[in-house]
């Protein structure tokens, strides 16, 4: 199938032209080759299909450039020097209007239909149906699902266009119907900026969040994309304009509030119609689950890394509703390049293989690369005996790897082949998650948890931020390392909106055991456990999250002129168990040494402990002194530890409460911008990030000039004024 395809009479099909109001010189004045159609109005339940996928086949003109120009400007892509001048101008902020890519005409054909649609769909219309489950008759409205899709979609293309345009943004909510009512309703129409457009359909969204519901075509788009997936659900569409709305704001906490029960309130929503409960072919809890890309738990320094689902979970737009699905709306796009409306990016992100191999014009920047190589991978392993917890550092890896990026996080090296061509002076690049997915996607499930974050974190709750980052959400976590922090009656009661039952959510965690301050936690370290759906997201690549000081350090909380009771207690370094099995040859000792120098120096310091000496022990019997070394440095650093833990809790209750606090929205904030490149690279989300971030800042200019010049030093001239990160279109719309 290589378009849009849905079952429908062939008739339905032509009547589809006529149903669906077409404008795309909307804001080309000087031309006059408009189509228009007359006054029908969706009055049928045939309609609802009609007028829809008329709508979706309009979307299908701008997911390409969404992608671009979310990614191009952003840190993490560089425009090779093959590619066309449209594209470089684009990552070079130098758009044009002549520019293919620059064409606010495209949004507005979309944003017209909708238009129409709104105005002319009868939301009374009822129509009488039989449930055979239930053995009923039922009263349905015919176009209110529907009717919440298309309001839906028209605010996400009104908050893409202020994305690429910024201001001066023509606002128009009614339908055209001829070139007379074009000239009149865009001479009338207000412009508005990026922080009024937020406003206004903030208003317009709110009274119809009670109405989502998916509607069901009985048909595939594209390929094989359920009808479903095609819709972008009200809650989420909202959420991003709350979430826009308090960046622009300078971080607004009421509205980033508002943000972060959105996006719980798409994650918790259940079809309630007809009883239906957790129905995996319509939509279940959206949980997180437990795929991740991960080095196998057995002797993982030397062998390659394994893939789970996650891989395939990022493109797959073939089902939809059930746990392990991560796509949750997407554009459905032509099959073959010959089509007019072809997922583009399969190309630009990797080399051509039907056209003599050509280089792929869009590639990782080095700023990608080093977010990504820069973590410190950390597992928990089973070496038959016991668990075990081990770091993966740069020198346990051979050179091959590390310049396959296995090193750090996993999740790009999962995404991206690197093959040197025969004959070629240039890499065949594959960036699986842009070449396998024939659809344009929207929304996936490792994003909404992220801007979740991104808004609870906002919104003042930085430990609710951080547990999306690193155990998941559930019940229990909520209680322990939110609630129990919470201060003021105002902070409990916003919380408590956030329920992740246990019937539906299951991290690893599996108590807290609280004595005083002190807090210890059990987990179900049981590998892959199949009651585990929700793992933090950094754990998508980065391994198991507790333990590993390298990427939450509660001492990076403390700010570093807080000296009050005489300063925090220093966090000891952990040690590092390396070697599973030991021998007599020798060669265990110096592991233990090199994965473990700045633990033997605080040692040796602080409580006068040496290395033992293997050369006072027989050859042949080392191998027992060598094992209780092992684990009598394992007991020392898990009680110096644990004193710690104690020292630092009650030096934060007694000292550092309300400064930590402080402290802790802008650690998390970095580290929601480092999941961001880990997560959501390449997919088009990333410039929108930094622009939020940007605005949150005390310097919008600084802030974003740093980012840009890690991908080109040149561009911190350029972006350091906010209104170079917009595109304009012939004076009339953008900056």
């Amino acid at each position: 199938m290589k378009r849009i395809k849905y079952i429908l009479p062939l008739a339905l099909l032509a009547m589809m032209g006529a149903s669906i109001i077409s404008c795309d010189d909307m804001l080309d004045m000087g031309n006059d080759d408009v189509l228009y159609a007359d006054k029908n109005h969706l009055t049928q339940g045939t309609d609802t299909v009609n007028s829809f996928v008329g709508i979706l086949a309009q979307l299908q003109k701008i997911a390409v450039r969404t992608n671009l120009y979310g990614e191009l400007r952003g840190d993490l892509v560089v425009v090779n020097s093959n590619a066309n001048a449209d594209l470089k101008a684009i990552a070079n902020f130098e758009v044009s209007d002549s520019n293919a890519y620059n064409n606010p005409r495209d949004y507005y054909a979309v944003i017209n239909n909708c238009n129409y649609y709104l105005a002319n769909a009868d939301t009374t219309l009822m129509e009488r149906r039989y449930d055979a489950t239930t053995l009923s008759a039922y009263d349905f409205r015919v176009f209110q699902a529907e009717y919440c899709a298309v309001r839906a979609i028209r605010a996400w293309v009104y908050l893409q266009l202020a994305q690429v345009y910024g201001d001066n943004i023509p606002l128009v909510t009614e339908p055209v119907l001829s070139l007379d009512d074009a000239n009149e309703i865009l001479s009338n129409s207000q412009k508005k900026n990026f922080q009024q457009i937020c406003d206004y359909f903030i208003e317009d969204l709110k009274p119809y969040v009670s109405w989502f519901a998916y509607p069901y075509h009985h048909e595939t788009y594209g390929y094989s994309m359920p009808s479903r997936m095609a819709v972008m659900p009200i809650q989420l569409v909202l959420g991003d304009l709350y979430l826009w709305s308090a960046s622009l704001r300078g971080g607004d906490k009421a509205l980033a509030s508002e943000a972060a029960k959105c996006y719980y309130d798409y994650i918790s929503w259940l079809p309630t119609e007809l009883g239906v409960d957790n129905n995996s072919g319509y939509k279940q809890k959206t949980v997180t689950s437990s795929s991740r890309t991960y080095w196998p738990v057995n002797n993982f320094i030397t062998s390659n890394f394994n893939v789970t689902n996650i891989g395939n979970a990022y493109w797959s737009t073939t089902s939809f509703g059930s746990s392990n699905s991560e796509v949750i709306a997407a554009i459905a796009m032509d099959s073959l390049a010959a089509e007019d409306n072809y997922n583009e990016l399969r190309v630009l992100y990797n080399y051509d293989r039907e056209n003599e191999n050509v280089e792929a014009s869009i590639s990782p920047s080095q700023a990608c690369y080093d977010y990504s190589d820069s973590q410190v991978y950390g597992q928990i392993y089973n070496d038959g005996s016991q668990l075990t917890y081990a770091f993966v550092p740069q020198m346990a890896l051979d050179e091959t790897r590390v310049l396959r990026h296995y090193i750090g996080d996993l999740r790009l090296a999962a995404n991206l082949s690197l093959n040197r061509l025969r004959d070629n002076d240039w890499e065949s690049q594959t960036i699986w998650k842009t070449y396998m997915a024939q659809d344009v996607i929207v929304y996936r499930t490792g994003q909404v948890y992220l801007r979740m974050a991104e808004a609870l974190n906002m919104a003042g709750f930085p430990k609710f931020a951080l547990a999306i980052l690193t155990v998941g959400l559930d019940n229990t976590v909520i209680e322990n390392e939110v609630l129990r922090e919470c201060e003021t009656t105002a902070d409990s009661t916003f919380v408590q909106y956030f329920d992740f039952p246990a019937r539906f959510f299951k991290t690893r965690v599996l108590n807290y055991t609280i004595i005083g301050t002190d807090v210890t936690v059990t987990y179900d370290l049981t590998e892959n456990s199949q009651d585990v759906n929700q793992i933090g997201i950094h754990s998508r690549g980065s391994g198991f999250y507790p333990r590993n000081p390298e990427y939450y350090a509660p001492s990076n909380d403390i700010p570093a002129d807080l000296t009050l009771g005489g300063g925090y207690p220093v966090q000891p370094p952990v040690y590092v168990q390396v070697v599973s099995s030991f021998t007599d040859s020798g060669k265990d000792l110096p592991k233990i040494v090199d994965a473990n120098t700045e633990f033997f120096a605080w040692a040796k310091e602080k409580d006068g402990i040496e290395i033992i000496n293997l050369d006072d022990y027989p050859t042949t019997g080392r191998l027992e002194p060598l094992r209780q070394f092992d684990a009598r440095m394992k007991a020392y650093s898990d009680s110096i530890y644990a004193d710690w833990v104690a020292a630092a809790n009650e030096w934060y209750h007694e000292y550092g409460l309300p400064q930590v606090r402080a402290r802790q929205l802008v650690v998390v904030d970095s580290l929601l911008d480092v999941e961001s490149a880990l997560e959501t690279p390449f997919e088009g989300f990333r410039f929108g990030r930094l622009m939020r971030s940007a605005y949150r800042s005390a310097n919008p200019g600084a802030y974003m000039a740093e980012k840009l010049a890690k991908r080109n030093a040149s561009l911190a001239g350029v972006v350091n004024d906010p209104k170079r990160w917009f595109v304009s279109y012939k004076g009339q719309i953008g900056q």
